[in-house]
């Protein structure tokens, strides 16, 4: 049986794999401090977030494979995606602020400290990952936000969609940072 969300080590961010070279060479970059990169989220989003004053942070998620994973990879089914990870424990280390759920769900958008954050999010109704259900759906959008450029030495791991494109990641991960600076993995049940 998996792991519930609640009581899960890491989180997620969702990237085209097109960007890792940029990412290793420069860090994860908030949006708003991004110049080309293949973007991938949808346009509303990108919008809700600027107005709410989200785009200065690197947004994460508590699970890989959520709502917001899925509707990406189908929308965008000819691109090559990977999962960026970190430890929950630096998170919280370096101060990463929380949204309780989606951010276009929510009227006030301003994020929790961590803790606050974490305690304040409905992991009950998150460990269903009934998607058909809206406030579920919503719940498993929730989010954890870095305030600053993270570090690829920092990763925990990058997981891949399969042997192939795991292999161009080692590949480049040992080129540009060396081959202890995280890990790189296989999980197919991360992707569609």
């Amino acid at each position: 049986m998996a792991t519930s969300p609640k009581e899960g080590k890491l989180i997620y961010h969702l990237t085209s794999f097109d960007n890792l070279e940029s990412i290793l060479r420069n860090g994860l970059i908030s949006r708003s401090d991004l110049a080309n990169f293949d973007d991938v989220a949808e346009k509303e989003i990108i919008n809700h977030r600027e107005l709410m004053g989200l785009n200065g942070f690197v947004p994460f998620h508590f699970f890989g494979g959520n709502p917001f994973d899925g509707a990406v990879q189908k929308t965008h089914s000819d691109k090559t995606f990977i999962f960026l990870t970190l430890h929950r424990s630096f998170a919280q280390k370096k101060k990463f602020k929380i949204l309780i759920q989606h951010p276009l769900s929510l009227i006030d958008c301003e994020p929790l400290s961590y803790s606050e954050g974490f305690d304040a999010i409905d992991w009950e109704i998150m460990e269903l990952r009934d998607y058909s259900n809206h406030k579920c759906r919503e719940i498993c959008m929730a989010e954890c936000l870095s305030p600053a450029t993270i570090s690829p030495r920092d990763f925990f791991c990058i997981y891949t969609p399969n042997q192939d494109i795991n292999n161009k990641v080692i590949k480049l991960r040992n080129a540009i940072l060396g081959e202890n600076a995280f890990y790189v993995n296989v999980n197919s049940t991360l992707f569609l």
